[in-house]
């Protein structure tokens, strides 16, 4: 809980599903290809990071911080992402299917070809700065 990983860069592939990493601070380091899912990172600190062509699937990330990092091609499928910070982020081809992004914060994010099927967008706050009504599942109704 309350891990410190600021600027660490680990070896490409790691296997960390189901890891239990609360309030930690993971900014500007490098998880090319990590497997999170069902990991547990509620509140922690994503910001700047390099994540690519990683998997969060069914991981719990509520409210944490994901500003300006780089999560290009990486899989939510089905994940909590309430209140999470995406803007500034790179979000080319993510997938987004199935997860709970309810109030999350896209202002500014690339998301060119993410999958935000069947996803909770109510209240998200979109790339223009738009934010998405109520029964915005899949797509932001403005």
């Amino acid at each position: 809980d309350g891990v410190d990983y600021t600027n660490c860069r680990f070896s490409d592939g790691q296997d960390l599903a189901g890891s239990y990493l609360p309030n930690a601070n993971l900014s500007f380091s490098s998880f090319i290809q990590v497997n999170f899912d069902k990991s547990i990172m509620m509140n922690s600190i994503l910001a700047y990071g390099t994540f690519s062509e990683s998997t969060f699937v069914r991981a719990n990330l509520y409210e944490s911080n994901l500003q300006g990092g780089n999560f290009e091609k990486s899989n939510f499928l089905s994940s909590n992402l309430t209140r999470v910070n995406f803007s500034g982020a790179t979000l080319i081809g993510a997938n987004f299917k199935n997860a709970n992004l309810y109030e999350a914060n896209f202002t500014s994010s690339n998301i060119l070809e993410a999958n935000f099927e069947g996803s909770n967008l109510n209240g998200v706050t979109w790339t223009d700065g738009s934010k998405c009504k109520i029964d915005s599942i899949g797509e932001c109704k403005k």
